[in-house]
């Protein structure tokens, strides 16, 4: 797991849909494992066309979202 100050601290990938579903796909350790969930996830879902943005996120001291990453045109 991602350490910050000795806390474990877990990333979640997810998407949020043009009608504001968030939705997570994977939770993981550490930054590398986030940025190849969320390539993986961009492309296995780039036929949807309902998909806004996709996003990560920690919950580390409240959940602060960020990396928001544009989904890819069929």
């Amino acid at each position: 797991m991602g350490r910050h100050y000795g806390e474990c601290i877990v990333i979640e990938v997810g998407y949020t849909t043009l009608d504001g579903t968030d939705t997570i796909t994977d939770t993981v350790a550490d930054a590398p494992a986030a940025n190849e969930a969320a390539s993986n996830r961009r492309e296995e879902l780039r036929q949807r066309t309902d998909i806004y943005t996709f996003f990560l996120q920690t919950s580390y001291d409240g959940i602060k979202r960020y990396g928001f990453i544009d989904p890819l045109e069929a």
